[in-house]
């Protein structure tokens, strides 16, 4: 079986948090900022989940 890559890219350079995690940390926030802070952040899971889609689920071996 071939291993497929992640297309989603990785930095070392900051911590890595569970979904969660952002969540808390955004509503944390002072409120002027929660709000665009979400924004960014479902904006950024829906761009994850479009490249998972796109170069992993969509990939032969995981068609039924």
């Amino acid at each position: 079986m071939t291993a497929v890559a992640n297309p989603i890219p990785r930095s070392g350079f900051w911590n890595t948090h569970t979904i969660s995690e952002l969540q808390d940390i955004i509503n944390s926030m002072p409120s002027r900022e929660r709000a665009e802070a979400q924004n960014i952040f479902m904006l950024t899971l829906n761009a994850c989940n479009k490249a998972v889609e796109d170069e992993i689920l969509s990939k032969e071996i995981f068609c039924w």
